[in-house]
């Protein structure tokens, strides 16, 4: 099932589009760099330096605006991770091992590089059903693309369900992944742990459980 598009009015002459561009690329960048709180249209209008009314005019309100970036987050982390995923040495990889290690480093290296958006969007999805199902259908389809992967190499999972075996893998990995972007690397652990430290664990874990035959 794919997500679908927030409706906002079609920009049809170029000084709209670029208008447009500037109201979400504003909007954007006060969510990420100050929290729901800064997204009003006051301050996105500010922001884009156009008129309170030109927001109005093409998105219809803060919460329409917030749901197109929020779509196009969703976008284009499937996009990013879609490309991570075709790495190259799928073609030859053949192990388990290797196979996980591609699936793993491709979603959590995606997480990672949007991570501060992403909290932000977490956030707003605590207390807005529109956006809570906008981020799980995107994470349910994320999902989909990691379970594609690993189940090329469904016959060496040693699970009774294989299938179920590699969600319940992506469901860890994506919840490691959410608690870090929201609290940061060492909340719950004081030894040091950066992303490259736990991508190389959780690809370990998530290898040993999938080849676990208990």
């Amino acid at each position: 099932m794919t997500t679908p598009s927030p409706e906002i009015p079609a920009a049809v002459q170029e000084r709209s589009r670029r208008t447009l561009k500037r109201i979400y690329e504003a909007g954007t960048l006060l969510l990420e760099l100050h929290g729901p709180s800064a997204l009003t249209v006051a301050n996105v209008a500010a922001e884009a330096g156009v008129s309170t009314g030109s927001v109005y005019r093409r998105f219809g309100s803060k919460e329409q605006l917030l749901a197109v970036i929020q779509y196009e987050f969703v976008e284009d982390f499937k996009a990013e991770l879609a490309r991570r995923l075709a790495d190259e040495r799928l073609v030859s990889a053949a192990s388990v091992s290797e196979v996980v290690d591609i699936a793993v480093r491709g979603f959590v290296e995606t997480f990672q590089a949007r991570q501060t958006l992403l909290r932000v969007l977490i956030l707003v999805s605590t207390e807005n059903q529109a956006a809570l199902e906008l981020g799980s259908q995107g994470a349910r389809e994320c999902g989909a693309m990691f379970r594609e992967v690993l189940l090329r190499v469904a016959d060496q999972v040693k699970r009774p369900d294989p299938e179920a075996a590699i969600d319940h893998a992506y469901r860890s990995m994506y919840s490691m992944c959410a608690f870090r972007a929201m609290f940061g690397e060492n909340l719950e652990s004081g030894m040091p742990a950066p992303w490259p430290v736990m991508i190389d664990e959780m690809a370990v874990a998530i290898c040993a459980y999938l080849t676990a035959e208990r």
